[in-house]
């Protein structure tokens, strides 16, 4: 998580480093420096998968990824992903299983947390493994999209919906709301990326109104690219932050509780 892409580059590359010292990870490349210049750009779109999302979603989706071939070169290939839905829940059960395995004792979690957890806990040791052999199935499939079209960055927006509503009014503000079928909505998309271990990116494209309120709801476009195409996905990133910052007043928006403490400081030393 960063606020601008030079921050994420500049920390992805400290975190990167390999440690000399370690049994592993002294055998790893130090990332590229400067970033090396991606030859070819191509964005993989699975169209069904995508029209699963919200229309204000798919609006400005579709806007950015017209942007990037128009006028920044990119191409666009169809691609499928087999199993998405089945892939997402043996993501789910995956995940929940792991970390019940860290909490045996969920006291003093939120009812929400206690809720997920216990669900992990109940997990039969067979969907478990079925599970795994889903993930490896994707990893083939993936594999093999990477393969077939180098340079490949598989794009789909962050979430399919503008933001969670908070339809319980004060009651979930206060007390928390515990919603499964929102919850797998929400991850309609970034599952795939901590399933199979690829890595991805996701920056802001736009904004939606919301249901009720002030303010403005952050749209996102992910980038999932193939192992070890981390230069590819930052050089992504960078196209990505340049469109945003280009749309004039709709342009990346500051939240409104933001606070320039660069400026405060120097009140401060000054008086």
């Amino acid at each position: 998580m960063a606020a601008t892409m030079t921050d994420l580059a500049i920390a992805y590359r400290i975190m990167a480093t390999p440690d000399p010292d370690h049994i592993s990870s002294c055998h790893f490349p130090s990332p590229s420096r400067p970033l090396q210049p991606v030859n070819k750009k191509v964005l993989g779109i699975y169209k069904n998968w995508i029209n699963r999302a919200d229309e204000p979603v798919k609006q400005l989706f579709q806007e950015a990824i017209d942007h990037f071939v128009s006028k920044l070169g990119y191409q666009t290939v169809d691609i499928e992903i087999p199993f998405i839905h089945e892939g997402q829940s043996a993501h789910s059960v995956t995940i929940l299983s792991e970390i019940a395995t860290s909490f045996p004792d969920v006291t003093g979690l939120t009812p929400a947390n206690k809720t997920l957890i216990s669900v992990g806990n109940r997990a039969p040791a067979i969907d478990f493994l079925n599970a795994q052999k889903l993930r490896n199935l994707l990893l083939k499939h993936l594999s093999q999209l990477f393969k077939q079209h180098p340079g490949l960055i598989i794009v789909t927006p962050t979430a399919p919906n503008a933001g969670w509503h908070i339809s319980g009014g004060q009651g979930d503000l206060k007390y928390g709301v515990s919603d499964g079928n929102m919850s797998i909505r929400t991850m309609e998309y970034v599952w795939l990326a901590n399933f199979c271990g690829i890595p991805s990116l996701t920056f802001p494209v736009g904004y939606a109104n919301p249901v009720e309120g002030e303010g403005k709801i952050p749209i996102g476009l992910m980038g999932n690219a193939e192992w070890g195409a981390e230069d590819a996905l930052i050089e992504f990133g960078f196209d990505g932050e340049a469109y945003l910052n280009g749309k004039g007043d709709v342009g990346r928006k500051r939240p409104e509780g933001w606070v320039d403490v660069l400026e405060l400081a120097k009140t401060y030393i000054t008086e």
